[in-house]
């Protein structure tokens, strides 16, 4: 396993996840994954940002999201996003200000900023001041595409489109939080905060892991109830993580989690394939679990799987139904075309939202009945 970093940092932390035998790790390290749910009238979408290196100065990431589709001309298309991010370590240890957008505007580093949590800094001052201030960003969608800078000393710059939050822990112990880590659904330590802003006075609450070499920002509300750019008296923005994957310490096991609940149980649910807005079409990020599934099978000739789709609730039966059948058909074929599993070792299902395994009055149990399941076939 590679992980940062200086020696400021170390690589991985760790917890007694509930109801689970081992401890669980989120390493910052390349190959982590965040998935973030983002809720809207026509259904939730992903948003998914994965770390694609780390060396001893920087951190690069990628964010991408395909948000539901928008009239363009006679016909609707995705809007997918697929933009970069640098951070310097150094931000990573005593930033303050946490650029938490991203767009085709926003430049892919700015020095003085983090961009998937805070800072080491600010939430040791959190866990032992009780309070800390955090810059926030509210950088609007300039026309044309030029990128806005990301030198403070320029203007206009995305410094420029900062709030400074000043917050305070409201408990004296870590608030646990539900999460879904490698398909397992855990619950993890967060750092619990609100506050409101200097520049508007809004109000605004933080669930930061409660890590100081990785502290993810979790879940926040910026605006909370804001009356400029509220819908129906709701939050100016958002942020729910509810799916985290990673694959930086697979060396260290000799059987993966997926492999030894499909020995053991004879099924698993995923969690790590990923697809289009109510589509069959497979996101890139799924090329690591799909990789996973296929040496799986490659390793057990014997097996063959069943490989079923599930959906939330969002939309009519027929229609989930449907696409949940087309998408364990997609996995198929790319476990088929693209990694070489014989396909008569592979058959498919779907069962459209009738399954669930979660409610769906929530992003996070939506996401948790979105999914594709694996069985072991006799």
């Amino acid at each position: 396993m590679r992980c940062i970093l200086p020696i400021t940092l170390a690589c991985a932390s760790m917890w007694t996840a509930t109801g689970a035998a081992q401890e669980t790790r989120i390493p910052l390290c390349p190959g982590l994954t965040i998935v973030t749910a983002i809720s809207q009238k026509e259904g939730d979408y992903e948003s998914i940002k994965t770390i694609t290196s780390v060396d001893p100065g920087k951190v690069q990431l990628k964010y991408s999201s395909e948000q539901p589709p928008e009239q363009v001309g006679g016909g609707l298309r995705i809007r997918k996003l697929n933009v970069p991010r640098i951070i310097r370590v150094n931000d990573l240890v005593a930033a303050t200000q946490y650029e938490q957008i991203f767009g085709t505007n926003i430049p892919a580093e700015m020095p003085g900023t983090t961009a998937i949590g805070v800072s080491r800094a600010v939430l040791l001052s959190l866990k032992t001041k009780g309070e800390a201030e955090v810059g926030m960003f509210d950088i609007p969608s300039l026309p044309g595409s030029s990128k806005i800078s990301g030198d403070s000393k320029q203007h206009p710059s995305v410094f420029d489109y900062t709030d400074t939050y000043k917050l305070k822990r409201v408990e004296a112990t870590p608030v646990m939080l539900p999460l879904i880590v490698n398909d397992l659904k855990t619950q993890v330590p967060t750092i619990h905060a609100t506050g409101r802003s200097d520049g508007y006075g809004y109000r605004a609450e933080f669930f930061f892991l409660d890590d100081e070499n990785n502290p993810l920002a979790l879940k926040w509300r910026l605006g909370i109830a804001a009356s400029t750019g509220a819908k129906a008296g709701g939050d100016r923005d958002t942020l729910q993580v509810i799916k985290i994957a990673y694959t930086c310490n697979a060396a260290l096991n000799s059987q993966s989690w997926l492999e030894r609940m499909l020995a053991q149980t004879g099924r698993a649910d995923i969690y790590s394939i990923y697809f289009s807005f109510n589509s069959d079409e497979l996101r890139e990020e799924s090329e690591p679990t799909l990789r996973e599934i296929a040496d799986i099978m490659r390793r057990h000739l014997d097996w063959k799987l069943s490989v079923a789709g599930h959906t939330d609730s969002i939309g009519g039966d027929t229609p989930n139904l449907d696409l949940s059948k087309r998408r364990a058909a997609s996995v198929k074929n790319a476990l088929v075309a693209r990694f070489g599993v014989n396909a008569s070792r592979l058959v498919t299902d779907g069962f459209g939202r009738s399954r669930p395994v979660d409610t769906n009055d929530t992003e996070e149990g939506r996401a948790r009945n979105r999914r594709v399941e694996l069985v072991r076939m006799q």
